[in-house]
């Protein structure tokens, strides 16, 4: 039940960050024709655009990294046996959940600092800095979880490159 709540979890995270590239790419289209036609001025599109790339990296990154959609060195991997992918693989695994676990830490400790100095962002947004950071956190610890689901027995499931028009 948990594993089916945690991967429900990850879709939503899935969800919200193409519905942030979605609103990317309408943002970029409006902004071009605005300025093409002269039609208007949008002053805070760059920074709207900014913080909807940083939502849609950490938002899509679990998900990315359970459905086995990072890059990997396929051309290393295919070339070892079974037993030495194997080993491959678990260390990789555990040396992601150790940097996500460090990585968790650091980001806490930034968020901490940038509220206790009570930095504030001042372009054509102003607000406390801590908001943009705060993201970063609880998406490393669940980068950490998904390392270890995968390691303990979740399945990546692998990409098919014949399916992929032009794969390699």
């Amino acid at each position: 039940m948990l594993v089916g709540w945690f991967d429900r979890f990850l879709n939503l995270l899935a969800i919200l960050a193409g519905l942030m590239l979605v609103a990317l790419t309408i943002l970029i289209c409006l902004d071009v024709t605005a300025r093409y036609f002269r039609l208007f001025a949008m002053p805070w599109s760059l920074d709207v655009a900014k913080y909807l790339l940083y939502g849609i990296t950490f938002f899509g990154a679990p998900w990315l990294l359970r459905d086995g959609g990072h890059i990997t060195i396929d051309l290393f991997i295919t070339g070892l046996s079974s037993n030495a992918r194997r080993k491959v693989q678990t260390i990789s695994y555990y040396f992601g959940a150790v940097v996500s676990l460090v990585l968790t830490f650091y980001a806490c400790r930034i968020v901490y600092t940038s509220w206790s100095q009570k930095v504030m962002i001042n372009e054509t947004f102003v607000f406390p800095e801590w908001y943009l950071f705060a993201l970063a956190p609880p998406i490393f610890l669940i980068l950490f979880l998904t390392f270890v689901r995968l390691q303990f027995g979740g399945e990546v499931p692998k990409p098919d490159h014949d399916e992929i028009p032009g794969g390699f």
